[in-house]
């Protein structure tokens, strides 16, 4: 089927879109970088204010030094950032545990966690639930928890006064307690909320998308009525004037053969019409009559059929313990399935299988043929209109299969279509029982 109009994509769980951008996404650093300056800024003035301007004596040279070494870090990721290269993930973790880590220093040389500053352990933690993975925020907890327990035991005294302040080392294991609890309930409370915000925006793209496909179907129902309006009246005169060639040409054969071709393709394009207009004037009454989903379905596609040169073959599971479910000929199943027999019968070699099934809640029916299957190319962009291998070849437009997509979707069901070995195509239709009644 190297010719085949484009399938519609299968839905794709939000769990699957999520696992799939946490893990291969990359990451714009400008902002990190942009809040690592500002707390290296707010380091080296802190350090600076509290030696020389309160008279507190610290070791100003080694603080000087380790903060000079998150300065070159910055340098570096800014250099980075201005090539246009982004950091992966693990990158991105790498540079949040030496925040930890630059902070567990400065905190030794200036009184560990007795320090005030001590809170700011929160901060990578908050970063890395915000934009990382579960594994990277474990990770970080795990390493704040470590340099916290090292800072509780040994760390230069807070410069005080002369002795240094001295804390009861319960009080010490209580600040270790808090600031271990306080990362982990916040790690836990910003992933939480990140996840549910990467999932909401996952969710309102899908939905575009969706939209953009209905506004796209609406047009097309929009220029197939007004197409069915106008091209009444110049049926109609092509029709009367093929009925005078013939009866012209009685005695001239071929020509008389062609007319009456000509004849017939005109008719078949009146009963086209005169269906979108059935369909259209269809009451509740007429679709509220419901018939076994076996029969329904035959019913739907009887008049195609007759047409075809393959054979049909039907399989209907008939489950002993399910009952088969009733359904209505509903219009957008019944395009559905038209438009993929026709398109399975093009290139079906001998047969076309349609394989009818059903369980409490769902529909399915598989349209199998032994055809060469789907190009690699038509596979590669599911979903997109006019994306066909006989697009601009005797008028196709690549948009049977599309509209397929958006029928079936518009009763609550997906459509997935696959290769199926040793060679053919299949094309999976999954409904809610309940929509169809």
């Amino acid at each position: 089927m190297s010719n085949r109009s484009v399938p519609s994509v299968a839905k794709i769980e939000p769990k699957k879109i999520e696992h799939r951008t946490m893990e291969h996404s990359l990451i714009d650093p400008r902002v990190s970088v942009t809040i690592r300056w500002i707390a290296l800024s707010g380091q080296l003035a802190t350090v600076l204010l509290v030696h020389f301007a309160l008279g507190f004596v610290l070791p100003l040279g080694p603080l000087l030094a380790v903060i000079g070494i998150g300065m070159v870090l910055n340098l570096w990721q800014t250099s980075l950032n201005r090539s246009g290269v982004q950091l992966s993930r693990p990158p991105v973790l790498i540079v949040l545990s030496f925040d930890v880590i630059q902070l567990a220093a400065l905190l030794y040389l200036a009184g560990g966690l007795l320090n005030p500053f001590s809170i700011l352990f929160l901060a990578p933690v908050v970063v890395s639930a915000a934009i990382l993975d579960v594994f990277s925020t474990i990770s970080l907890v795990v390493l704040v928890t470590i340099c916290a327990s090292i800072l509780t035991i040994h760390h230069l005294p807070l410069p005080w006064s002369d002795a240094g302040l001295v804390a009861p080392p319960l009080y010490q294991f209580g600040l270790w307690i808090a600031l271990v609890i306080s990362a982990i309930f916040m790690a836990y409370y910003i992933f939480w909320l990140a996840s549910k915000s990467r999932k909401t925006s996952e969710m309102l793209g899908q939905t575009r998308l969706m939209l953009a496909s209905e506004r796209q179907v609406i047009a097309l129902g929009s220029l197939a009525a007004a197409a069915a309006h106008k091209l009444g009246s110049p049926l109609t005169t092509i029709g009367l004037i093929s009925d005078d060639l013939i009866n012209q040409l009685k005695h001239d054969s071929v020509q008389e053969e062609d007319l009456l071709l000509l004849k017939a393709e005109i008719e078949r394009c009146q009963v086209i019409i005169s269906e979108l207009d059935s369909d259209a004037m269809k009451t509740n009454r007429e679709l509220d009559i419901l018939m076994p989903v076996g029969l329904a379905i035959q019913t739907m596609v009887a008049d195609l059929m007759n047409s075809f040169k393959v054979e049909i073959e039907w399989q209907v599971e008939n489950g002993l313990d399910i009952p088969q479910p009733e359904i209505a000929q509903t219009p957008e199943l019944s395009y559905a399935l038209e438009a993929i027999l026709e398109n399975a019968s093009d290139f079906a070699e001998t047969k076309i299988i349609v394989d009818i099934s059903w369980d409490h809640i769902m529909l399915y029916i598989k349209i199998m043929d032994d055809g060469i299957g789907y190009p690699t190319p038509v596979l590669a962009n599911l979903g997109q209109p006019e994306n066909s291998s006989r697009l601009g070849q005797k008028g196709h437009r690549g948009l049977g299969l599309f509209l397929v997509q958006s029928f079936i979707r518009q009763l609550n069901g997906t459509t997935s279509f696959k290769n199926q070995k040793p060679h053919g195509a299949a094309v999976e239709i999954k409904i809610p029982i309940e929509s169809l009644v």
